[in-house]
């Protein structure tokens, strides 16, 4: 059976590389969305990479300067000979169709990509030792192809330039808008201008603080946006069963221990009536299979992100994951897990936050707030995080002589992007129904603290 030839179209190739010749300023959209390897015949890439380098020269680019490039370089039969370069232009029908003509070459290209990739991948199951780890690399790869521009991974100056003044722009015509995903908590907001894709949030606390009810309601009030963003929530601590009974009690106020019992007046059921309707409208996704390697959960979000149900993750909490390889060092697995999430929120283009677990050495301190030295295995988490939030409650430590009960300070540790603030500000938490209320009552403010207390 004679071997399949590889998909291309070569007319395509050629009204591509024909237009330059028709005009020169073509070759700016050309190269930004094609490379050399994209063409498929030989003579188009040697043509194509000799135009790219006499635009970088400042050479006015003609039948002349090109084949003169070419014959230079000992390669002007290879690309076909002077009378083929001079036909290109002929085969050109019209330069109103060079976007076709590219996304055609462009399509191909990915299309041969892909079939060396499975073939690569369908070689490599031969001997791959790690099922996991040949699953999540195999994956990766499509995924990437999937999803690729088809550009260089190197973007120019003047490309990033124009991007950030267009999104200047942008937060000057929004003004008092979030740019991001709107948290629902004005001040959350004020530091991070909303939750932004590629970022990594980490909402650590020690137990009891109200972490996973702090996460629980920033996805929901997420979700109710009225473009109703996907959110993927991995709990690897509790059930779905009891954060959809938290999600029922904060939204109809409802205490949660009533919830379980079942002992509600008729209004209240009434109320939690009106509150299921509201929340079943939501597109909050939970995995309820207990997902522990750190490999599986980035494959179950890829495959979110490909059928477009995915513009934010939670998870709840990082120290449960496990690396895609155990290893003896939980501290080396730390940093694989808090790189893998990073990478995660860049490859997927969402934001990712993740709940972490604060060391026992906070008790040990007079002065209870947290600080970075407290992240379990903090070195990887720190430093991969773009956001670091702290939850610190006074009347856990001094319910008896604390002004401020029913009070979380959220203490932005770290923002890459943004200011930090390492007093907090205040959130009023409603234990009973799972709830984070914004507060404006100057009393509730956290005290100016000594620094010098934290060390």
């Amino acid at each position: 059976m004679a071997e399949k030839t590889l998909p291309h179209n070569l007319e395509a190739e050629q009204n591509v590389l024909g237009s330059v010749f028709l005009d020169p300023n073509t070759v700016k959209p050309i190269r930004d969305a094609l490379s050399e390897k994209d063409f498929f015949a030989r003579r188009h890439r040697l043509i194509y990479r000799a135009i790219i380098d006499l635009h970088d020269e400042g050479v006015d680019i003609d039948y002349t300067t090109l084949t003169d490039k070419l014959e230079t370089r000992k390669q002007l039969l290879d690309a076909g000979g002077a009378d083929y370069i001079l036909g290109l232009s002929d085969t050109t029908p019209s330069l109103a169709n060079l976007e076709h003509y590219i996304n055609i070459v462009r399509d191909k290209a990915v299309v041969r990509n892909m079939i060396e990739i499975a073939r690569d991948v369908s070689e490599k199951g031969f001997t791959a030792k790690e099922m996991e780890t040949y699953i999540d690399e195999s994956e990766r790869r499509i995924f990437n192809v999937a999803t690729s521009r088809r550009t260089s991974d190197f973007v120019t100056l003047g490309k990033v330039t124009e991007e950030v003044i267009l999104k200047t722009e942008e937060a000057k015509n929004k003004q008092g808008e979030i740019l991001g995903l709107d948290t629902g908590y004005e001040r959350l907001n004020y530091y991070t201008f909303g939750l932004q894709p590629t970022e990594l949030y980490i909402i650590a606390a020690r137990p009891s603080m109200g972490k996973s009810a702090f996460a629980l309601n920033i996805a929901t009030n997420v979700a109710k946006l009225k473009k109703r963003p996907y959110i993927a929530y991995f709990s690897l601590e509790m059930g779905v069963e009891q954060l959809v009974g938290r999600m029922l009690s904060a939204e109809s106020n409802i205490d949660s221990a009533r919830l379980r019992t079942g002992d509600l007046s008729s209004n209240e059921w009434q109320r939690l009536s009106v509150a299921s309707d509201r929340l079943q409208k939501l597109n909050m996704l939970f995995d309820d299979s207990g997902t522990v390697k750190v490999t599986d959960l980035r494959q179950k979000c890829r495959k979110l992100k490909q059928e477009g149900r995915l513009d934010i993750v939670v998870i709840d909490y990082l120290q449960l994951l496990s690396g895609s390889i155990p290893q003896s060092n939980r501290v080396q697995e730390v940093s694989e897990i808090s790189r893998t999430l990073k990478e995660m929120s860049r490859e997927l283009k969402v934001p990712v936050i993740a709940l972490s677990q604060l060391s026992r050495s906070v008790e040990q301190r007079t002065n209870k707030r947290p600080i970075m030295a407290d992240l379990r295995e903090s070195g990887s988490i720190e430093q991969d995080a773009d956001v670091v939030l702290f939850l610190y409650r006074e009347d856990y430590y001094n319910p008896k002589t604390t002004e401020r009960p029913d009070i979380v300070d959220v203490m932005v540790a770290k923002n890459r992007s943004g200011a930090t603030n390492v007093t907090g500000f205040p959130l009023i938490f409603r234990r009973r129904f799972s709830q984070f209320k914004t507060t404006k009552d100057p009393k509730h403010e956290a005290r100016d603290i000594d620094l010098d207390d934290l060390e």
